[in-house]
């Protein structure tokens, strides 16, 4: 196999609305890290696509197709299924679990593509896609378990791979946000970019479901899997930029 890059990229609607001058280098940023990406195939992790109770969801229609308004802007999006990788993501762990959708095959056979992975292909070519969604459990070793299958299943096959971890930070930064203010938003966060930059991962995985519940991350579950995977692979995290978007944060990494 070839690894292509593994991104760890946002999916808020303002690092495509660009409303402010924060948005715009966010946006460049991510622009710069992905261009010419020559991956086959994407595969994508989002918070915001299926969820199960005992497992991280593998959507294995044949396609995946999806639109998304921000503003006046309409993201639009079909993409072909990896069924392959899929396969072997699926043969790595019980907790990869294979998800169907109305078909087996055909045209009927096309999931829903969220958001959390709408945003982030935006920055793609056109390439076929892995779509997985996110497991909220509170067992972190198997999560990082995760992480390291999920570089075995990719490192089994035999198409140019990239991994993008769709994620964004604590959502409790502001009183006028939907979720309130609660000050373990500013600590996430500042975590979160320490553990990116050092590579010591130990005091996240230490933090305490009530932490997390009062920040309201989306990304923890993800980055621990993230964790795991560039464990697994010998790859080093590389931060690239935050910035806090009104009531929740925004960050951009890689690992080389």
């Amino acid at each position: 196999m070839v690894l292509v890059r593994t991104y760890v990229i946002p999916h808020g609607d303002e690092v495509i609305s660009l409303p402010n001058p924060e948005s715009r280098l966010m946006n460049r940023a991510i622009s710069k890290v992905t261009k010419n990406d020559p991956s086959e195939t994407l595969l994508i992790i989002s918070p915001h696509s299926l969820s199960l109770p005992n497992g991280l969801p593998v959507i294995n229609t044949k396609y995946v197709s999806g639109m998304y308004k921000i503003g006046k802007i309409t993201i639009k999006g079909e993409y072909e299924t990896d069924r392959e990788l899929n396969s072997r993501l699926v043969e790595k762990s019980k907790h990869f679990v294979r998800t169907n959708f109305v078909a087996s095959d055909g045209k009927l056979s096309t999931f829903p593509v969220d958001f959390g992975t709408l945003i982030p292909l935006k920055f793609f070519g056109k390439k076929k896609i892995s779509m997985l969604g996110q497991w909220r459990t509170s067992r972190r070793s198997e999560l990082i378990s995760l992480g390291k299958k999920m570089f075995e299943a990719v490192s089994d096959s035999e198409r140019k791979i990239s991994v993008v971890f769709s994620a964004d930070q604590a959502h409790t930064h502001s009183k006028s946000g939907p979720y309130g203010y609660d000050s373990r938003a500013k600590l996430y966060d500042k975590m979160m970019v320490k553990a990116l930059e050092s590579n010591r991962f130990e005091k996240i995985i230490a933090l305490n479901d009530v932490f997390i519940n009062g920040a309201k991350p989306d990304s923890y579950w993800n980055l621990l899997m993230f964790h795991g995977f560039a464990t697994c692979g010998g790859l080093l995290p590389k931060f690239h930029y935050y910035y806090l978007q009104e009531y929740y944060g925004m960050l951009l990494a890689t690992a080389e």
